[in-house]
């Protein structure tokens, strides 16, 4: 396992903050996500529903269990896994499919990485806080399998089912080309970057 450096943004005072992206999830990671990522899901969920909350507006990834899915990816081929720690808090991880081929028409059965799950530390959410601690997880997520694609071969081709509150991330934020809803994925809209789309995200970002 290696750790490398990114940055991210603190909403308290505008600075960026350096931070380790860890290339695999750890036990110590799971640790971290059962020990504080998992009560302040479960917290939040009395606050959502005392403010009225309608639950399609809550995140749509609380109850996620990231040790259930540790434990299937480590039995498939191809599965690569990331985390990004600061100052010793897990903040944010993903884990990517190197199996995967593209869907949009120009680059169809090509390869490209696929994102399978990504998620970020529940205080970094405005959904959940008046001012969370930090932004810009998705955006270090997005560089990072655009990275890794090109790591190996793939020319930055990506590809996710997005999860409905993310659409509008994806699509404007990270440009990324929109397929239609894909009824084997329970209706997720489905997104993919072309090489063309990578090499401009990792200039505008």
């Amino acid at each position: 396992m290696e750790a490398s450096e990114v940055y991210l943004l603190r909403v308290v005072d505008g600075q960026m903050v350096r931070a380790e992206l860890f290339d695999d999830l750890s036990e110590q990671h799971i640790t971290l996500w059962q020990r504080t990522w998992l009560p302040a899901m479960q917290e939040a969920i009395p606050r959502l529903v005392a403010a009225k909350v309608p639950q399609a507006d809550w995140p749509q990834d609380l109850l996620w269990d990231w040790r259930k899915k540790t434990n299937w990816a480590s039995s498939l081929l191809g599965m690569r896994s990331f985390c990004i720690v600061c100052a010793g808090n897990l903040e944010g991880m993903m884990m990517a499919n190197l199996i995967k081929t593209c869907r949009l028409e120009e680059q169809r059965h090509k390869e490209l990485v696929y994102v399978e799950f990504v998620s970020t530390a529940p205080w970094n959410r405005a959904k959940l806080l008046v001012k969370p601690r930090f932004h810009g997880i998705g955006k270090v997520f997005v560089r990072v399998a655009i990275e890794l694609s090109m790591h190996e071969g793939f020319e930055g081709r990506i590809g996710l089912h997005s999860l409905p509150q993310a659409n509008e991330f994806y699509r404007s934020r990270c440009q990324m080309s929109e397929l239609a809803p894909d009824p084997k994925k329970e209706g997720l809209v489905y997104f993919e970057m072309t090489p063309e789309q990578a090499t401009r995200f990792l200039e505008d970002n």
